[in-house]
């Protein structure tokens, strides 16, 4: 239960669930069934069934989505902005479905009400502002669990199917493998220009280069344009705004009210409550710490570290704990029973903090975040669009030349071709931090100049302003063999390349010839001896080696211990003990086989073990629940009136 949140936790509270509403679709249906006659980017590209989404709506929730995925990736790899695209339109159209259902204001008010988490969430955005964004997202909710539990309602599973599926489960198999590692054979192949280049042609769109652009520019940023000084400054002159709150350390003992509890359950609590009083009263007469007796007698979550609270203040408690902690106890005091929505506390004051100026130091980084947005922005900008104006008139060296800028150590800097879908923009930054720099790029003329201003991701806060021109501009197209010789052997993020092509090959054509010598081999170990190794590998890059148990699986193609092998998995399934088979592409090598070891499915113990059935027919319902629900799901989208701009097609 919360009763206490700290500043810091409620905005990155905040934060967090706003980011979660945004990304599922609230953004959609909060901004644009109000109309986007007011965004300046307010041309329709979306539409379904009676609901549109304009431009500026559409391409910030792509952007939020993207530095998601970016945040969750690692270093250096470019979310992929078309797969983000489909994904925020097939979310908006999920949303759009499932939020179909007309649920009243009165049944949303209920379902908040009914939980007191929920009524805490609601509180903070309510302090934010935004309290109908959260009755909105209920109102999804609340849709989206009655048409879900209105289509999966008819679901059963039969003896049969659960015994199915306890047997798919409980069948299990062990091999012994040899591996013939494709990394092993890379270092040997040879790849000649011919054999690259019909490798070359017959995979031309794989090599395909999107729309590159070489940009001249320089970079005005407003955090260099406000001195230590004007900081300082602004420390000195506008004290009030530093000083600290009133503030209260604090524990308490919780007897807390049973959920959804009823009048009768209440005045229960409350009697219990009173002869806790008498308890924690005669325990802290005789000598007993508050604490101890909060670990031994609090329903709070805070009870593991004695009902200790920590510093607060007003604002971040329920009205009548903060009316007793700040304006009836003085430090050393503990209440009588005060009773909130969660209960009855006994509360401890332990300290109280006066009203205070906030140490230069805590302040001095705040300060000139502020200032930069207040004015190193306008700085920035004039001092861009200035430059602009010079350039305009000579070139970008002359400008730079110009005694007012001396002081300012600005640079003019040439990117190189890059394309759109870059990780990287070449001397300025990610892709993610910077997606509205590289599309104004993308859609500017050859020589054109400009100013671009570019805001910190999610936020309003101007990063830089760019003083822009696009050079020259290369279309998308296949480049000449000679130019990509080296992709076309060694690879792209898009296709293996040749010389790995070829090593698997290489590596199949291995394990095919050891397995034809099995006749007189009664193991894998006999069976190994007779491999003759290729030079520059060495006898420890093959040994036997020995899976886990595993199960045959519809979803996924693992064998515990081995690695990924579809055709490992069901082959093994289908041999008698000791027999070999092979050889069976992996996803890292081609392996030969060896079935050593076979549990069978106790079927008759299943039949009488109501538990065991419960388990699998429970799993096969929530399964097939999932099937029917998407079966729905897609029809009705299917069958939905939508419409998607050709941009984002």
């Amino acid at each position: 239960m919360i009763i206490f949140l700290r500043e810091k936790f409620i905005a990155q509270l905040f934060m967090w669930v706003i980011a979660i509403v945004f990304l599922v679709g609230t953004v959609f249906l909060y901004s644009n069934t109000r109309g986007g006659g007011d965004d300046s980017e307010g041309e329709v590209v979306l539409r379904i069934n009676n609901t549109e989404i304009t431009r500026g709506t559409f391409e910030r929730a792509v952007a939020d989505a993207m530095e998601s995925q970016r945040r969750n990736q690692r270093f250096g790899v470019a979310p992929d902005r078309e797969r983000i695209q489909k994904e925020v339109i097939d979310g908006w159209v999920q949303r759009t479905i499932l939020g179909s259902v007309n649920i009243g204001d009165t049944e949303v008010t209920d379902y908040i009400r009914s939980d007191a988490s929920r009524v805490d969430q609601y509180n903070l955005y309510q302090h934010w502002g935004v309290a109908d964004l959260y009755a909105d997202n209920i109102r999804y909710q609340l849709s989206s669990n009655a048409i879900q539990n209105s289509v999966r309602a008819l679901d059963l599973v039969t003896d049969t199917e659960a015994e199915r599926a306890y047997q798919l489960e409980a069948n299990k198999a062990k091999v012994k493998f040899i591996e013939f590692k494709y990394n092993d054979y890379t270092p040997s192949v040879e790849v000649d220009d011919a054999e690259a280049k019909t490798y070359f042609q017959e995979n031309q769109e794989d090599f395909r280069v999107e729309e590159q652009v070489n940009v001249k520019f320089i970079r005005v940023n407003p955090a260099s344009l406000v001195t230590s000084e004007e900081v300082e400054a602004y420390y000195k002159e506008n004290q009030k705004e530093f000083m600290t709150s009133e503030s209260v350390k604090a524990s308490h003992i919780l007897k807390q009210f049973p959920e959804d509890a009823t009048d009768e359950q209440k005045a229960e609590t409350k009697t219990a409550a009173e002869e806790l009083l008498k308890t924690v009263n005669a325990e802290l007469a005789a000598g007993t710490d508050f604490a101890e007796l909060a670990k031994e007698h609090s329903d709070d979550t805070s009870a593991a570290q004695g009902g200790d609270l920590g510093y607060f203040e007003r604002g971040r408690m329920v009205k009548p704990f903060e009316e007793a902690a700040f304006d009836t106890l003085s430090p050393g005091e503990v209440s009588g029973l005060v009773e909130t929505i969660y209960g009855y506390h006994i509360i401890k004051v332990e300290e109280k903090k006066a009203p205070e100026i906030r140490p230069f130091a805590d302040a001095q980084y705040e300060i000139q975040q502020k200032l930069v947005q207040v004015s190193g922005v306008d700085k920035a900008k004039e001092i861009a669009s200035d430059l602009l104006y010079q350039i305009e008139i000579e070139n970008y060296d002359a400008a730079l030349a110009l005694e007012k800028y001396a002081h300012l150590s600005l640079t003019a800097v040439e990117t190189g071709f890059f394309s759109r879908d870059t990780a990287n923009i070449p001397q300025i930054g990610s892709t993610w931090s910077y997606h509205t720099l590289i599309d104004e790029l993308f859609d500017m003329e050859v020589n054109v100049r400009k100013v671009i201003e570019v805001k910190k991701p999610r936020q309003q806060d101007v990063e830089a302003y760019f003083v822009a021109t696009v050079l020259s501009k290369k279309p998308a197209a296949i480049p000449p063999f000679e130019e990509i010789k080296t992709q076309v052997i060694d690879g792209t993020t898009k296709i293996d390349g040749l010389r790995k092509e070829k090593a698997e090959a290489h590596a199949l054509a291995e394990a095919q010839n050891l397995f034809n010598q099995r006749a007189e081999a009664i193991s894998l170990d006999d069976l190994l001896k007779k491999y003759e190794i290729p030079e520059g590998l060495t006898p420890d890059n093959f040994s036997v080696q020995e899976s886990n148990l595993f199960s045959r699986s519809p979803t996924s193609s693992y064998v515990a211990g081995m690695g990924n092998s579809a055709e490992v998995m069901f082959t093994a399934f289908q041999m008698n003990l000791n027999d070999m088979a092979g050889p069976f592409k992996g996803d890292n090598g081609v392996y030969i086989i060896q079935l050593v070891e076979r549990e069978e499915a106790d079927v008759e113990t299943f039949k009488v073990d109501p538990a065991e059935k419960a388990r699998h027919r429970q799993a096969l319902i929530q399964t097939k629940k999932r099937e029917t629900f998407a079966n729905w799901f897609a029809a009705h989208k299917e069958a939905s009136k939508l419409w998607i701009h050709q941009d984002y097609r």
